[in-house]
């Protein structure tokens, strides 16, 4: 027994060392300069991960891309070949020469090929490929072209591991011995950070940095770049994959520290970071930074100082520090260690300091500051902020600073403060645009340093960093998708020593929401109803929607144009469609519609009416007819299917201004209005009941029902006084009053979670507020980044019996969907203007998003989930 013990960890761990060796044959040929590694798997399952993954379309460019595929179907998939390299690690490694980027493929065999096979194996891809052939460095190297220009692609095989790429003196360089290869100590860092569980991992030696950057940069010397110059050492990132955005998540390790700003994180514990929510709009570029050990941070600080030979330009507020009465020292406990610079779209810059105790501050602030007015100020000495935190303040001697909330707010320029006061005042953040909330969900807020960069806002600062031939790259629209990228960013978090990190490019991918539409209906003017979907017969629906010159278009499932036709006025309310297919709407120049599913009027429609209506018509049966209730400004009107009036409806005069559409209880309806009175109404008009609230109530809202069962109902009025009253048996039985100050208010009774009783849905200012109307509790709540103007939209949950709420901001130009669990759906928020359709769009289609953008075209976006 001990015997075969140890017989089968000798076979076990010979069978590592030749699979480790298998790895290492094709990296140690790599030359020191190479900027970056990359390794992917050779088989049909990597091939299917990434088979909609357009990101690389967009980094490579389409013609490389394409060529890649191309050598992969014909060559690495041949049939003669296959069987040497199948499931073996594919590497790309990209070289610097002058100024282009050429990219190496190697990969190793599973075993040796003889010449001979060699030989018989290249003529079979005569058929697609002219074979020639170049000797250099005592080596072969053949040579596959094909296309008018030729495309040549040259490869060689060495040593067990097959050479590929499109410029020869790459493959002379891994050939050539002369030339200095990566270090042994660095691939035995790569292999065993190289996760076999992942389809795609990334290498990177950090003793390239400065090249990269020079490579790719006119301007050598950059504020936020130039803080990772000297970081020697390496970095492995395996791939989490998602669609629309690449994702790396590894390890840094490092070995040259002495002199690099970074480096004094690396003994810091990650902690949540959360100063970008303070970040202007216009943010192109900020690095967010914190600390776990102010302690240990100021004496790495003091060393680091000392290696850049800058202690003296501190050395009198050093000495400050270790003075525990002296208003430094109080000052650096009045703080959270958590500060930011900010670069804007002008290349102006922010910074940004989080405070933990405001009153302690205002004390300290008092000797260290003096008035530059408008609750600005400026630091009486210089480098104060330098001293303290280092590199980000090295350009700041003597600041202006103000405060919004626990945040202190820095620049050179006081009128960039009070600029950036006004934008704060008016909710003018980076956290209220679509982009940030989908990175917001891709990358945690857990680090000690991270990097973004903003792809749009930094456009410009980035385009002329680059030299000619990378501008016109960047600019190219046809090969390359970098306008598609939304942000690049990096994290950084302490790990005693060495760094995780991970790596993200947020994409605007064909696949998301929002993305890549089905079809687009264009429009001459914006829409100002929602697209509604109606039977049009038994085979097809129909998407209606109006638009501002109250055109009527009727648009297939298609997105082609069924009709339209020009109505009189603006749609008052909701479109219903009746058991017949016929169409109903009321709109503001007092008519009520009656449709057929082609557009054209019914007998008797449209009609006029005698006073503005105010909400949609109710179907129901009045005074033993088939009606249209349809409430104005304070009577409820009764018209028959033919479009007369009916007589016998008794038309009572209501106190103030009806609100929302007439609901039925039972036999009889019930309507609230403005003056915070409610009536009930007998089947023929006459007045059953009036409730009057007491005190001086007022309502804006329609009424919630609830259906007790035994035709037992409870009614919910909600008041401007933030009060929520429920009336049974005509009688108020419960208030509550709600906190609340906002002054934009929208609230509806809507059955959210399919339960006996509605849930209060409750928009004030810039929070959604789900609440439980029996418990008095809130159930969930969400806070918008600005104000929301639109009243929610609600559609119902094809999967489930809950309802869906959707709530566009005009001011974001954003739409959110929420789940009746109380979650925001997933491809949410998107792109789009209020007035917005979720579900099916014909009876056996896909779930889409029917909305507007800015251009004026109704969109049509299929949500796979």
């Amino acid at each position: 027994m001990f015997l075969g013990v140890i017989a089968a960890s000798i076979y076990y761990f010979s069978g590592l060392n030749r699979e480790q060796h298998n790895t290492l044959k094709p990296l140690k040929y790599l030359p020191e300069n190479t900027f970056l590694i990359a390794s992917i798997k050779n088989d049909e399952v990597t091939d299917n991960i990434f088979k909609d993954f357009d990101l690389f379309d967009a980094l490579l460019g389409k013609k490389d891309i394409s060529l890649l595929k191309r050598y992969k179907n014909q060559l690495l998939r041949h049939d003669a070949l296959y069987d040497y390299i199948a499931e073996q690690d594919v590497f790309l490694s990209f070289h610097p020469d002058k100024d282009s980027l050429n990219l190496l493929i190697t990969i190793p065999t599973s075993e040796n090929i003889s010449e001979s096979q060699l030989a018989s194996l290249i003529n079979k891809f005569a058929k697609h490929y002219k074979i020639g052939s170049v000797d250099t460095l005592g080596n072969k190297i053949t040579t596959l072209s094909f296309g008018n220009p030729d495309t040549t692609l040259y490869t060689t095989y060495y040593q067990h591991v097959l050479f590929a790429s499109s410029s020869l003196q790459t493959i002379v360089s891994a050939l050539n011995k002369s030339i200095p290869k990566l270090s042994e100590k660095q691939i035995d860092y790569f292999i065993h950070n190289n996760s076999k569980n992942t389809p795609f991992s990334v290498y990177f030696p950090h003793q390239n940095f400065q090249a990269l950057v020079k490579h790719f940069q006119q301007k050598e010397k950059g504020f936020f770049l130039d803080q990772f110059l000297g970081l020697e050492g390496q970095s492995t990132w395996n791939i989490n994959f998602k669609q629309d955005a690449l994702m790396l998540t590894g390890e840094s390790q490092l070995q040259q520290t002495q002199g690099n700003y970074i480096a004094l994180f690396r003994y810091q514990s990650k902690r949540t970071q959360r100063l970008y929510n303070f970040f202007p709009s216009n943010t192109a570029v900020f690095m967010e930074y914190s600390l776990s050990s102010y302690p240990k941070f100021a004496s790495d600080l003091k060393e680091y100082f000392e290696a850049r030979q800058e202690t003296k330009k501190v050395a009198s507020l050093l000495e400050n520090l270790d003075k525990k009465n002296s208003s430094l020292h109080k000052l650096i406990a009045t703080w959270q260690h958590n500060f930011a610079v900010v670069e804007m779209t002008n290349q102006s810059q922010l910074a940004f300091v989080a405070l933990n105790d405001t009153t302690a501050w205002k004390d300290v602030a008092s000797s260290l500051l003096e008035d530059a007015g408008d609750n600005i100020y400026r630091f009486k000495t210089s480098n104060i902020l330098y001293s303290i935190y280092g590199e980000p303040f090295k350009n700041m001697s003597r600041p202006y600073v103000t405060r919004v909330q626990d945040v202190l707010v820095i620049s050179n320029i006081l009128a960039d403060l009070r600029y950036y006061r006004n934008s704060y005042d008016r909710k003018d953040l980076l956290t209220g645009t679509l982009g940030f909330k989908n990175f917001e969900k891709l990358q945690g807020n857990e680090a000690n340093v991270t990097l973004f960069i903003h792809n749009k806002n930094a456009y410009s600062k980035i385009l002329y960093s680059l030299p000619a031939k990378y501008q016109k790259k960047f600019r190219d629209d046809e090969n390359y998708g970098f306008k598609d990228f939304y942000s690049w960013s990096l994290q950084l978090s302490g790990n005693n020593g060495t760094f995780g990190s991970q790596l993200y490019a947020l994409y605007k991918s064909k696949n998301a929401l929002g993305g890549t539409p089905e079809w687009s209906y264009p429009l001459a003017n914006k829409a100002i109803t929602a697209p509604y979907v109606f039977e049009h017969s038994d085979s097809t629906q129909f998407i209606l929607i109006q638009e501002l010159d109250h055109t009527l278009h009727a648009i297939h499932p298609s997105g082609t144009k069924m009709w339209s036709t020009v109505i009189s006025g603006r749609i008052v309310g909701e479109i219903k469609q009746l058991e017949d297919r016929s169409i109903i709407f009321v709109t503001d120049k007092n008519r009520l519609y009656r449709l057929d599913t082609d557009g054209k009027n019914k007998k008797g429609f449209s009609r006029g009416l005698s006073d503005t209506p105010v909400a949609a018509p109710l179907a129901a049966t009045a005074a033993g007819k088939e009606a249209l209730l349809v409430p104005t400004k304070n009577k409820i009107l009764a018209i028959d299917l033919d479009g007369n009036m009916i007589e016998e409806w008794k038309n009572i005069t209501a106190d103030g201004t009806l609100l929302g559409e007439v609901q039925q209880i039972g036999k009889e309806f019930v309507i609230a209005s403005s003056y915070g009175r409610i009536y009930f109404i007998n089947q023929d008009g006459s007045l059953r009941k009036e409730i009057d609230i007491p005190g001086d109530v007022e309502f804006r809202f329609p009424l919630g029902v609830v259906d007790k069962g035994n035709n037992s109902y409870e009614l919910l009025a909600y008041a401007t006084n933030h009060t929520l009253y429920r009336i049974a048996e005509d009688k108020v039985v419960d208030q509550h009053t709600f906190d609340s100050k906002a002054n934009r208010q929208h609230v509806d009774f809507i059955n959210i979670a399919g339960s006996s009783a509605p849930e209060m849905i409750l928009i004030h200012d810039n929070r959604l507020q789900f609440v439980d109307i029996a418990k008095k509790d809130t159930l969930y709540e969400y806070h918008f980044t600005k104000y929301i103007d639109d009243k929610p939209q609600y559609f119902r949950d094809g999967r489930t019996s809950n309802s869906l709420i959707g709530v566009a901001s005009k001011a974001t130009n954003l739409i959110y969907l929420f789940s009746g669990d109380n979650t925001l759906i997933e491809g949410f928020p998107v792109e789009g203007l209020p007035l917005f359709y979720y579900g099916k769009i014909n009876y056996n289609s896909e779930i889409f998003l029917l909305c507007t953008r800015r251009d004026k075209k109704l969109y049509a976006f299929k949500h796979q989930k």
